[in-house]
């Protein structure tokens, strides 16, 4: 079996940023409303938040700014103690209405950013708990908004990372379907992009992924036309080059 670069994949999420709807997600400070995106019309209006959950709400919206500016300062121990402690925040917060793709969103992008500074401090195993608790939520914002390039690519990397993570466990039956999300992800994503490097490893590392997970020799040759096509167009990622040099042979 072809042996997959898991730190590599992990860290290669870092440079992927939360989307900006997260930082709208809640009520203005003084202003306990409910969130953006509540009830449509004829529908039980959310119930207005309490003084507390108002100052708790405004105070992790802060805090999640804070560690976004930490974070592109590469300051990674500012980021983890900024958001850890707001994380039961943001989730309540989401919790309150989980139809809420904006909420959805400030939790998924909190969760992502979390982990990939984890990643960069060296806390690899740190990761897959908040990657897994992350993707239902990247799930429903790509659904809301199947355009969202930034948010299709971060589901699709994170999806990617996590059956990778579990084929090192060697739980091969988690892995599968984390690899068939990121796989149909990148597949629809390249048909109205075909262009886009990023959905190309994807969906190369999705087959690889599921011919390990499941030992079915169809993933494999279903991925040499698309590693064929990575290396004549010169945009194999790190982490794909092994795997693309191991069964179309070294360039």
């Amino acid at each position: 079996m072809i042996k997959s670069a898991v730190t590599a994949l992990f860290l290669s999420t870092a440079m992927l940023a939360a989307p900006a709807m997260a930082q709208d997600a809640a009520a203005p400070a003084g202003q306990p409303a409910a969130p953006a995106g509540q009830a449509a019309a004829g529908q039980p209006a959310a119930p207005a938040l309490t003084p507390e959950q108002v100052e708790a709400q405004n105070k992790a919206i802060a805090d999640f700014t804070a560690a976004q500016q930490a974070q592109a300062a590469g300051n990674h121990a500012e980021v983890i103690a900024k958001l850890e402690p707001a994380l039961p925040t943001i989730r309540e917060i989401a919790s309150r209405d989980p139809a809420n793709i904006q909420n959805a969103g400030f939790l998924a992008s909190a969760l992502t950013i979390t982990a990939n500074s984890q990643g960069a401090l060296g806390k690899i195993d740190a990761i897959p708990p908040l990657y897994s608790e992350a993707a239902p939520q990247w799930t429903k914002v790509y659904q809301a908004d199947k355009a969202n390039a930034g948010v299709r690519n971060t589901l699709v990397a994170i999806l990617v990372n996590l059956g990778n993570f579990s084929l090192t466990q060697q739980d091969k039956t988690a892995a599968k379907p984390h690899f068939e999300q990121a796989l149909a992800i990148a597949k629809e994503g390249r048909a109205t992009d075909p262009a886009n490097a990023d959905l190309a490893n994807a969906e190369f590392s999705s087959l690889i992924g599921l011919n390990q997970a499941t030992g079915e020799a169809s993933y494999l040759e279903a991925a040499k036309p698309v590693g064929t096509e990575l290396r004549e167009k010169g945009i194999v990622s790190a982490a794909n080059k092994p795997a693309v040099d191991a069964i179309l042979g070294a360039a």
